[in-house]
């Protein structure tokens, strides 16, 4: 149970503190994204079409060739009897590949190399990356096929005969879990920009709508893949704004392309940056203090005029983890400010979800002025007023006017 505890709002609840029909919507807006996301996956992977391969090639094989090769491709024959033992028919190529198999169909190394639970990161660890072959399509080597048959057969061997036993469908399962582990890593890093898009693509409009931005770097994430953090993204490019700039049409493509955004730049020469890091040097001491806000604002001679921490995730019960690893941030822009002789930064908190304990331990830091602000993002949009705070608070932040 997610706990009443979590859940509560009381009357005296600040009024960013997320009710419990706002973390619903959070909770449900978090399954959309990650249910999308998935089946964005499997379309992009092609799953349905290489398990459609994997069953037609298991109807026309041959068993007792297949059972001669064994010793040679890495496959033990005891898992091959865990096989046979099976109430209906299962194919030996639903667990394991020939090097002929992946020559031939070079997308199966995709299947195999799930099978086996390895990841892409951990296949260019040992020195058999598959890269050309699961993003171009490229045929592997007669010995690198080899290699990759020996290495996924030794691996599916070992886990057959742990398991003991299968069903009819466990290949699937076992293919499927470990994209899905996969997919893990890439829906939290997604999660991450999807919610830097939320805040910004309203700010964009805004800017855009009063005169004020000049230009935009970004660069686009494109296809999502599941190579282990997703983090490939065509290089860095920048667009300039103009009166004329169509950025409905600009915002779309964005979403589209699945954006980064790196810098909004105003026509006043304010900037607005996003996980960029600083380096900030006692004058006495020569100490050197590093801190990377989520957000922060460049304005005249300040380089850090305003700093933000963006926390997308909607598990009511991670509010507290998030609060703290925010609250952490903030602090070592605090001290480190303090230590470098510099103004102390304005500080904000933006949160998909605060429940009520961690919206009365936000407000607190805004009545002892460590924060500047709250905002969350769910009631951004929901609510119209809480969007135009935001945005107002943001044209502030940025020393823009009007």
């Amino acid at each position: 149970m997610v706990g009443e505890e979590a859940l509560t709002y009381g009357t005296n609840s600040p009024s960013f503190a997320s009710s419990p029909e706002e973390i619903r919507i959070a909770v449900e807006q978090n399954a959309l994204d990650r249910g999308i996301l998935l089946i964005k996956v499997i379309v992009s992977l092609q799953v349905d079409k290489v398990l459609s391969l994997v069953e037609g090639l298991g109807q026309s094989y041959d068993k007792e060739d297949f059972c001669e090769l064994a010793n040679e491709i890495g496959v033990d024959k005891a898992a091959l009897r865990i096989i046979d033992d099976v109430n209906l028919p299962v194919s030996y190529l639903c667990y394991f590949c020939t090097p002929d198999l992946l020559v031939e169909h070079p997308e199966l190394v995709f299947y195999y190399r799930n099978m086996a639970m390895l990841s892409r990161k951990v296949m260019r660890g040992i020195g058999l990356d598959t890269s050309s072959v699961e993003d171009a399509g490229e045929r592997p080597s007669p010995q690198m096929a080899r290699e990759l048959a020996v290495y996924f057969n030794t691996i599916v061997s070992a886990l057959l005969k742990g398991a003991g036993t299968i069903t009819p469908y466990r290949h699937v399962v076992m293919m499927m879990g470990n994209v899905g582990d996969a997919l893990g890593g890439v829906s939290r890093n997604e999660v991450g920009r999807v919610a830097m898009m939320r805040i910004l693509n309203p700010l964009v409009a805004r800017l855009h709508s009063r005169g004020f931005l000049a230009s935009i770097a970004y660069s686009l994430k494109g296809q999502i893949t599941l190579d282990d953090d997703d983090s490939g993204a065509e290089e860095r490019k920048w667009i300039e704004i103009t009166p004329h700039t169509n950025v409905q049409e600009l915002l779309d493509r964005f979403e589209t392309y699945r954006v980064l955004y790196h810098e909004l730049r105003m026509v006043n020469g304010s900037r607005l940056l996003l996980n960029a890091q600083l380096k900030w040097v006692d004058p006495i001491t020569g100490e050197t203090y590093k801190v990377g806000p989520d957000l922060h604002s460049h304005v005249g001679d300040t380089d850090l005029l305003w700093a933000g921490e963006l926390k997308g995730g909607a598990d009511p019960a991670g509010s507290d983890e998030h609060w703290k690893t925010a609250t952490e941030a903030l602090r070592r822009i605090t001290d480190a400010a303090r230590r470098t002789d510099r103004r102390k930064p304005q500080l904000s908190f933006i949160a998909a979800i605060l429940v009520d304990r961690v919206a009365r331990a936000a407000q607190s830091w805004i009545d002892n002025g460590d924060l500047t602000s709250v905002y969350n993002l769910t009631q951004m949009y929901e609510k119209r007023e809480e969007m135009d705070r935001y945005l107002n608070d943001m044209v502030r932040f940025l020393g823009c006017q009007g």
